[in-house]
């Protein structure tokens, strides 16, 4: 008997733990609050540094291209000096010919250079003209040495500039796809906030609808904002094609709800008794609207994607059953809304535990396979 009574307290214990463990209070919703706008912030400040990164590269690659410009202008500065010079030497060349025969004819005694200095009246006569012979060989020999050597550096400048052009252009491209890179992430980062940003909205108006019900910080959410309790769950069509299974895969993401196929403007009925979450508009859903239910000592919430019209409001109550809006997902509901995330008239559904608005189909999160509650949806191509 007394371990009958010991055991019995444990499974009180037990219960009374998993009830109170599904239980939301506004505390909790601030702390949830607070945390995504940590992640806002976190998103916001990789975006920043992104920006800042991409400005930093931006003025790399203008350093590069100009760098590349300065050396296609040195490449062509030094393949005039080389031509210059190679002009030139063939000038010193001529010159030095044209001294030298002048030399010769000058000579009346012979036509030849050795002729002319051995001719030489006397020793001093000798010397002289040996010296003038030396000195016009040397000089000529010196030059074109001199111009040579000009002509070898150029080329070498010449090699290392076209060497530093290709460096430099394989640099530019390397700094161009480091700034695409850097930009997909600053596009992902400003998504990624753009994303969270509408979750803390719709996480304060949570907030603001609990407080303005009374709620105190730590009491059950779900005790003081009056919610019908839910005593039964209704099917959100009368009659449907499950056109893709919970948990489908698509692509490199899985899709955490269910597409039921119907016509546009079909009747869509709130699954059961409960208050509007939410109601709002979006290029990727179109019109949609979440509902809170309250079930046996827990919160759910139930999401309806992909709708041509709705005829609730923010905070309105509803009852199971009750006519919420009109499916759409088709051409009547992408022109109104510019939808881009249907692919043909359907309802998107999705349940999950908790009061809060389920954020994203490609998160799984709390949402859970809606054959929980409706097992004639199990299995694609089942019908009511």
């Amino acid at each position: 008997m007394k371990k009958l009574r010991i055991l019995m307290l444990v499974m009180i214990f037990f219960f009374t733990f998993c009830i109170n463990a599904d239980a939301v209070t506004l505390r909790q919703l601030y702390n949830e609050l607070s945390s995504l706008e940590k992640s806002y912030n976190a998103s916001k400040a990789r975006a920043n540094l992104s920006q800042a990164e991409m400005a930093n590269i931006k003025a790399s690659i203008a350093s590069a291209e100009a760098e590349i410009k300065q050396a296609q202008q040195d490449i062509i500065a030094a393949e005039n000096e080389i031509q210059k010079s190679e002009a030139e030497i063939e000038k010193k060349k001529e010159e030095t010919n044209q001294m030298l025969l002048y030399l010769q004819i000058m000579n009346s005694h012979g036509d030849s250079l050795l002729e002319y200095v051995m001719d030489a009246d006397n020793y001093t006569d000798f010397i002289y003209r040996y010296s003038v012979v030396t000195q016009m060989s040397d000089y000529n020999t010196d030059l074109m040495n001199q111009l040579h050597a000009l002509i070898n550096q150029l080329n070498e400048k010449k090699t290392n500039l076209a060497k530093r052009q290709d460096e430099l252009a394989k640099k530019k491209v390397d700094l161009q796809a480091k700034y695409l890179i850097v930009q997909a992430q600053a596009k992902a980062a400003d998504d990624d906030g753009q994303t969270v940003a509408q979750q803390i909205a719709d996480k304060k108006k949570n907030i603001n609808y609990y407080k303005n019900m009374g709620c105190t910080m730590d009491q059950d959410v779900t005790s003081c904002s009056g919610m019908a309790a839910v005593d039964g769950w209704t099917s959100p069509l009368a009659h449907y094609y499950q056109s893709s299974a919970y948990g489908e895969s698509r692509g490199s993401v899985r899709h955490w709800a269910v597409d039921l196929a119907v016509s546009e403007g079909t009747p869509v009925r709130a699954v059961a008794n409960g208050k509007v979450l939410q109601v709002r508009s979006s290029s990727c859903g179109g019109l949609v609207i979440q509902i809170q239910h309250y079930y046996r000592g827990t919160d759910y919430v139930s999401l309806y994607m992909h709708l041509l019209s709705g005829t609730v409001g923010y905070k309105q109550d509803v009852q199971g059953g009750q006519i919420i809006g009109y499916s759409g997902g088709g051409p009547q509901e992408v022109s109104r809304y510019g939808d881009v995330c249907t692919q043909g008239a359907h309802l998107h559904f999705a349940m999950s535990v908790g009061a809060s608005a389920i954020q994203s189909s490609s998160r799984r999160d709390s949402t859970f396979d809606p054959v929980r509650f409706f097992p004639a949806m199990k299995g694609i191509g089942s019908r009511l």
